[in-house]
């Protein structure tokens, strides 16, 4: 099933050696016109990158990449990233002050993921604490468990040291009784999106780093969609569905509508086209039009970077509106529009 929808990479100059263009000339023009992605930004171990998903990116990566200039860990750099997004007073769609659901409350999903041992930490639904990465994090390092999710992810985090608070502000409350005023049921319960995508667009916050030591963290935190159903986890927590990264590859984030999203794992399916040797934004689109090709009318970004520094995006369904990420380097911190 072919979809009308059309799926586009990152737009700048095409890298590509002869190889790697006879090798995938045919894929790429089946999957996107005028596919491109970035020049490498290092050569090898010592010259670290972090990369940020939407207009929040700079800001995101100029923290973190001051724990990697100095010689920290990409695991760190990934969690002061995320957690800056996390804590913005203005930003509703991560973290405190977020959307609610559809009685008001306002839950979190995350997920961290550590390159060399290829350990990840997730929670989902999680209640009435701030710093969702970190709780996930917590989780991968302290326990032998993925995932938690739901009030017992509360438990845990405030277990753990973390502070149990009031995640609504008065824009987010403000928002869920306008809402509720009219009356309506959440749009959870209307038909899938084989017609059109019935959802606001939104701002998963994804954040791919490797360090001077060549070691490759990914992570990703949202509130996920406007008015959910109570009990509601996206494809953010899911590994291979809102991020995921292979140590000898690289890593993706996606953002979206992430009830579509998480039935292809598209984030797994970037970074395995890319271990194949296709450029970030052609993978990136692949595992979209994957999606689009199923008859998916949806809003949905990824973006993707190889450990060597190539990186490059795609999205469908935002043409309007558009997708973006931020990468910082040595070289500065500049934004890729898609």
């Amino acid at each position: 099933m072919t979809d009308d929808i059309e799926v586009k990479p990152s737009r700048r100059t095409l890298i590509a050696t002869a190889a790697g263009l006879a090798a995938f000339g045919a894929a790429g023009r089946s999957v996107a016109r005028d596919a491109v992605s970035e020049p490498a930004m290092r050569s090898g171990p010592g010259q670290p990158f972090i990369l940020t998903t939407w207009d929040f990116g700079p800001g995101a990566n100029a923290l973190g990449y001051d724990i990697l200039k100095q010689g920290g860990s990409s695991i760190d750099a990934v969690e002061v990233a995320i957690n800056h997004v996390e804590l913005l007073p203005d930003e509703y769609w991560v973290g405190y002050g977020g959307v609610p659901n559809e009685v008001g409350e306002t839950t979190l999903d995350a997920m961290i993921l550590w390159g060399p041992t290829h350990d990840i930490g997730a929670v989902g639904c999680l209640k009435r604490v701030k710093k969702a990465i970190s709780v996930a994090r917590r989780v991968m390092e302290e326990t032998q468990h993925t995932m938690i999710v739901g009030d017992d992810a509360t438990r845990f985090a405030v277990r753990m040291g973390f502070e149990e608070v009031s995640l609504t502000n008065l824009r987010s409350q403000e928002a869920w009784e306008t809402w509720k005023a009219k009356g309506e049921r959440s749009d959870a319960f209307k038909p899938e999106p084989f017609v059109e995508d019935n959802l606001r667009g939104h701002d998963t916050v994804g954040t791919i780093a490797v360090d001077a030591d060549g070691n490759l963290c990914v992570g990703c935190s949202t509130n996920g969609r406007e008015f959910k159903i109570p009990g509601r986890v996206g494809d953010s927590p899911v590994p291979g569905a809102g991020a995921y990264g292979d140590q000898s590859v690289g890593g993706a984030v996606a953002t979206g509508n992430g009830d579509v999203m998480m039935r292809f794992l598209p984030c797994y399916h970037t970074v395995e086209l890319m271990r194949q040797g296709m450029p970030p934004d052609l993978a990136a689109a692949a595992a979209i039009k994957r999606i689009t090709d199923r008859g998916y009318k949806f809003g949905g970004g990824i973006a993707a970077v190889t450990v060597d520094g190539h990186h490059g995006g795609a999205q469908a369904g935002w043409d309007d509106a558009g997708f973006s990420y931020s990468v910082q380097t040595a070289d500065g911190n500049s934004k890729f529009p898609i």
